[in-house]
């Protein structure tokens, strides 16, 4: 007995009914590509946070080594769309701009041993 809008299997060996052997759009999703996602959401937000941090204080640009306050709200605009970008960026690039960022608002991993995605 097959079943409608379903993958006929091999022989007599058949799925439940409501189970597919295939993953269905907004289905089960793999923990590496959860993983992922967990990083590049807490990324995208050092990087918002870094670009709200120039923003917000004119005096931060010379703390951040720019010279002129239109530097650091051009940098910020730059920070947003990266951060909007982020999971498309080369590797290179993206980790050059999360360390920047980092090292910018003096925020540093609490235990290197322990992914900073895990969720607390």
């Amino acid at each position: 007995m097959a079943y409608p809008g379903r993958p006929s299997h091999a022989g007599r060996a058949r799925l439940p009914p409501g189970r597919t052997s295939f993953a269905e759009p907004g289905g089960p999703v793999s923990t590496r590509a959860r993983r992922g996602r967990d990083r590049d959401r807490a990324d995208a937000d050092l990087l918002r946070r870094t670009a709200s941090w120039l923003r917000d204080d004119p005096e931060r640009a010379r703390h951040a080594g720019l010279a002129s306050d239109g530097d650091a709200h051009a940098l910020a605009a730059l920070l947003d769309v990266i951060a909007a970008e982020l999971p498309h960026l080369d590797p290179a690039v993206r980790w050059q701009a999360v360390e920047s960022c980092r090292l910018t608002l003096g925020e540093t991993m609490a235990d290197p041993y322990r992914r900073r995605t895990r969720r607390r």
